[in-house]
Order: structure tokens, then sequence, then C-alpha cells
């Protein structure tokens, strides 16, 4: 089998370069009635999609550990499908000015928030490429095969990293939309 790597790095680097172009964009002034009520419900939609996306991963993991590898190949490839359809979201959202600044007071901003946030993107930039790697070869070789790859030990880091992510990401969200 060919190694899943120039895929990941292909792949990996084509995200980033996306959602750079969009998050150095500049929103449109001016957005019809029904966009800019749109957008008001994209950041509940997308808290919802994370924590979909986190209960398949935590299911996938589950699955795994009890050897149902067709139940964690399922949970996993629906976790993919939410963290794309997250991915249209936060760009469509971004790109089009649906972002707001902390309404919540200066010491949980810089306390709380802020930290929270930084963690998460961070955590977010770390998993692309260890997700993208184990989707390619859970898709690309087959499943006896897959053991005898790198495929479980990324595994355990894309799980960690992608859940405490997606974790802080829904946290981020309570934040800015409930708590505040």
């Amino acid at each position: 089998m060919r190694s899943p790597l120039p895929g990941t790095a292909v792949i990996t680097l084509a995200a980033y370069a996306v959602l750079g172009l969009v998050l150095s964009g500049r929103p449109p002034a001016h957005l019809p009635s029904g966009v800019a009520a749109a957008l008001g419900v994209f950041p509940l939609v997308i808290a919802l999609v994370n924590a979909a996306a986190l209960i398949f991963l935590l299911s996938g993991w589950r699955a795994i550990r009890a050897g149902r590898v067709g139940a964690h190949r399922r949970d996993m490839l629906a976790a993919a499908v939410c963290i794309s359809l997250f991915l249209v979201l936060y760009v469509s959202r971004v790109g089009l000015g649906g972002t707001k600044a902390f309404p919540g007071p200066a010491v949980v901003r810089s306390y709380l928030y802020l930290p929270v946030l930084a963690v998460h993107i961070l955590l977010s930039i770390l998993s692309v490429p260890l997700v993208v790697h184990n989707l390619l070869v859970g898709l690309t070789y087959p499943p006896r095969e897959i053991a005898r790859t790198r495929h479980p030990r990324v595994g355990r880091w894309a799980v960690l990293l992608w859940s405490v992510s997606l974790t802080l990401g829904i946290v981020v969200y309570l934040l800015l939309n409930v708590l505040y």
C-alpha cells in the first residue's frame, strides 16, 4: 500500500489554505435579510454539529476498544461528516461576517474565554493532519492491514486532541452565546 502521508499533507494544506483565505478576507458590507437571519442560527447549529461529532468520535473510540470494527468505522465516518459540515458552516459564517465580540465581563474574557478559545483553536489545528491521516488509512487500507499501520497510535492522539477541541468549541459557544 502507498503511504498516506502525501495525501495527508495535501488535504491538510488545502484545508489550512481555505481557512486562511476566508479568515483573512473582508466580509460583505451588506447582506440580504434572509442571509443575515440564517447567520444568526449558525452558532447554535455549529455547536450542535460539534456535539454530534464528539458523540460519534467517543462512540467510535469505545467501539474499537470493544473490538467492534464495523461500528468504529461507521462512527468515525459520521464524525468526519459532522466535522466537514462544521467546516462548511464555519467558513460560511466567518466569510459572511457572522462573528461577534465576546459580550461578557473583561475579566471573564481575559482569563476564561480567550484561553479556552486559544486552546480550542490550537488543538483544532493540531488535530487536522491526524484526523486526515487516519481517515485516509481507514478508507484505503483493507481492515485486516490497518492494525499494522500507524492508524491505532495516531488515532489515540487524534481522538484525544479532537475530543478536547470539540468540547472546548462547545464551551466557547456557551460563553459567547448563552452565558453572556
